[in-house]
């Protein structure tokens, strides 16, 4: 459970961060790419200028298209493939003054945040290393730009690091991401489930009863019979052993659909989702008997354990504290009965089976 919790935080998380990022990314990109084209304009360099309106106008439109569309598959690849081109381009043309080199050391940054650390790592090993044969092999690539060799070597070396330091923080990030979910997740479980039995506590029914209410739902609080002897008798280990296989036996009974609840003490509540109460009727009851058929050996001791309930209907009260407040009231009538049986509101009959 924990896992798979787990496992959807992370991914709604981490979709949502990657939403925000690439926005960023085009919005910035548009004012830098502008900011630097109507420089180049000025600067007389027409060509370059146009080239980095052109850029801007591109990044600008799939912000608008992701906007409209949120297809994340498409903004990814588009942003990772443009980044790709204008980084290459820059250093092959040199941009104005051949400084158009320096914007390579935010590759690696976007490409892992973008695209994960192994993806990442092998663009960005790639994209290095189409780099280095521009870059040293100038007569073969026709490069528009000279640089000096210090420059080259200086730009080997750096961003060798660079792609290696971005990736080993971005496996860092993920561990540390996954850690802090696992947490979250442990917390939200603790908070959410009995530490006994694992079952949901009292404190998680009443979200589970707003989410999956029906027309027709079926709620029984039901009682351990004779608890209180088992605990005197044996002592509070044994008693513990009793709620964990009586937590086992209860939800073995019943559809998947169903969910039973630590209501405290010794009690359990079972909600049994869009469920009729002549139906809920018949499940309780089977649950009853299958609990009181069985024998338990706990810890060398042979015990016969069984169950009252109160059953209700959701369609006969108008909410969740009145149908609590009738379960009980029938619990108490079935316990009065001679225990081992259940009672429900159906002209107030008393359903057992012997």
């Amino acid at each position: 459970m924990v896992s798979h919790l787990d496992n959807l935080v992370s991914i709604e998380d981490y979709e949502k961060r990657n939403d925000r990022f690439c926005l960023a990314v085009c919005i910035l990109g548009s004012f830098f790419l502008c900011l630097f084209a109507v420089k180049s304009f000025f600067s007389g360099l027409y060509a370059y200028a146009l080239t980095l309106t052109l850029f801007a106008v591109g990044a600008s439109l799939l912000a608008l298209y992701f906007w409209r569309s949120n297809n994340r598959r498409v903004l990814h690849l588009t942003i990772a493939t443009g980044f790709t081109v204008i980084n290459l381009f820059l250093l092959y043309t040199g941009g104005e003054d051949n400084t158009g080199i320096f914007w390579f050391y935010t590759y690696p940054l976007i490409v892992f945040t973008l695209l994960g650390a192994r993806i990442g790592l092998i663009l960005s090993v790639s994209v290095y290393a189409v780099s280095v044969f521009l870059l040293f092999y100038p007569e073969l690539s026709h490069l528009l730009a000279t640089y000096s060799l210090n420059t080259k070597l200086r730009f080997t070396g750096s961003m060798l690091f660079v792609i290696a330091l971005g990736y080993l923080m971005e496996v860092s990030r993920v561990q540390a991401q996954r850690s802090s979910h696992r947490a979250n997740a442990m917390l939200k479980m603790m908070a959410t489930r009995d530490e006994l039995t694992g079952l949901y506590n009292r404190r998680a029914i009443r979200d589970i009863f707003e989410q999956r209410i029906e027309k027709q739902t079926t709620l029984a609080i039901c009682d351990v019979d004779f608890f209180k002897k088992i605990n005197d008798r044996y002592g509070h280990e044994i008693g513990d052993k009793v709620l964990k296989k009586v937590a086992i036996s209860l939800q073995h009974s019943l559809r998947e659909t169903d969910v039973v609840v630590r209501w405290g003490g010794e009690e359990f509540l079972v909600l049994l989702p869009n469920t009729d109460l002549k139906e809920g009727i018949n499940i309780i009851e089977r649950m009853r008997y299958e609990l009181s058929a069985s024998s338990f050996e706990i810890a060398g001791h042979a015990l016969n354990l069984s169950i009252s309930a109160g059953i209700v209907s959701a369609d006969e009260h108008e909410s969740w504290d009145d149908m609590i407040t009738m379960a009980d009231k029938y619990l108490y009538q079935a316990k009065e009965s001679g225990r081992n049986c259940s009672f429900a509101d159906i002209d107030e009959q008393l359903l057992e089976i012997a």
